[in-house]
């Protein structure tokens, strides 16, 4: 993994009148006659012009997180699938993918990995310190403050806890924040009452109303109007229903977010991703059930062992230092390709890294061509 270790070249110039890269060509005659293929004779270049014929009439639906203090998120609004940033196409997505740092309130009590304790240390006792360390530090634009403690099995705390706790953090930082809840739904639903009223003044995401809770939590949010996470467990059909109830039950359109559950790379990555996109192409090619941004827990990832099991256990495995995160960074980015709206990340590191690569893919590739008719992002990319 030391290989890994970034290193920035700045106005570095590649010059040569004559550049060849080179297959052997025993390698590929030996390996294309394994195959059956023909023996390959010589390459000659065909002149055409690629264009792109892509038609998708279906629009997701905008979806903003307002301060009181003035300060918005915004996630949504796309016309077409992520990064579609091609020459040529009258449509663009307005929005990259919005990355939100987890804080917990019971951090100090957790059995957190080793990576994650080394960058946040003393401030994971304190979900206000651990905010504002975030925002402060690491550029956050948006908080997920994670009650887990209400619930009886991890301490039973009451519920003005809770309320508490996100008082402070509104205090500490003038970003978003997303209201997560323990899984325990008797507690869950009093602990939303509390908050959603508390906040009445700022528009934040109660997160989320799932099939135990949705009948209590959405009314929660139609009434103090807060944004509503819709989760479900990898179904297509459950996600449709739970989304046409709650706008049966008045919450609007601009308010729904969904999350079909991220599995993490290893445990299920290839289900998560299926589902990701089948919803998104389903919203832009006009399946208005489905036309809303969609968000995953990507801190999900750090259930994988391989991301914080410990060197002494699985060597060949390398530094956990490295692992955790770059497992994180996947299972974000893998999603990111479909559709994800709203990234849930844990460590710092990576959700830092995961904001600067889906800004650079969201990028819109620029008009100037060379003389060949190209763009020539290599040269690009070494200049800057």
């Amino acid at each position: 993994m030391k290989d890994t270790e970034e290193l920035e070249l700045v106005d570095v110039d590649l010059l040569a009148e004559y550049l060849e890269f080179q297959v052997l060509p025993s390698i590929v005659t030996t390996a294309a006659g394994a195959v059956g293929i023909p023996k390959l004779g010589k390459a000659e270049w065909t002149p055409t012009k690629f264009s792109l014929d892509i038609d998708f009439p279906g629009e997701i639906e905008t979806i903003q997180f307002i301060r009181s203090n003035g300060k918005t998120c915004t996630i949504g609004g796309e016309k077409v699938p992520p990064f579609y940033n091609f020459l040529g196409l009258d449509k663009r997505n307005p929005h990259p993918p919005l990355v939100t740092y987890d804080v917990f309130d019971m951090g100090s009590k957790m059995m957190l990995p080793k990576p994650i304790k080394q960058e946040y240390g003393d401030v994971l006792g304190h979900p206000a310190e651990w905010a504002k360390f975030a925002v402060n530090k690491f550029g956050a634009e948006s908080i997920t403050f994670h009650s887990l403690e209400i619930d009886p099995a991890m301490g039973d705390a009451p519920v003005s806890q809770s309320v508490r706790y996100l008082e402070e953090i509104l205090q500490a930082v003038d970003v978003p924040v997303i209201i997560g809840c323990s899984g325990n739904k008797e507690k869950d639903v009093e602990m939303f009452k509390a908050t959603a009223a508390a906040t009445e003044s700022e528009v934040l995401m109660l997160s989320a109303a799932d099939k135990a809770t949705w009948e209590e939590v959405i009314p929660l949010a139609v009434q103090y109007d807060h944004n509503c996470l819709l989760w479900t467990s990898l179904d297509l059909n459950n996600q449709i229903k739970m989304n046409k109830d709650a706008l049966e039950l008045g919450l609007p359109p601009n308010r729904i977010v969904m999350d079909p559950t991220c599995a993490t790379l290893g445990y299920g990555m290839e289900y998560s991703f299926s589902i990701y996109q089948r919803m998104r192409i389903a919203g832009l090619l006009g399946e208005k059930d489905l036309a809303y941004p969609i968000s995953g827990g990507t801190t999900n990832a750090w259930g994988a062992r391989e991301a914080w099991m410990s060197e002494k256990t699985a060597p060949e495995w390398g530094l956990r230092q490295y692992r955790g995160p770059i497992w994180e960074i996947i299972n974000a980015l893998c999603l990111s390709l479909v559709g994800l709206d709203l990234a849930m990340m844990f460590h710092p590191i990576a959700a830092r890294h995961v904001k600067e690569i889906t800004n650079q893919f969201f990028a819109e590739i620029p008009k100037v061509m060379d003389d060949k008719g190209y763009y020539d992002w290599a040269s690009a990319n070494l200049k800057r």
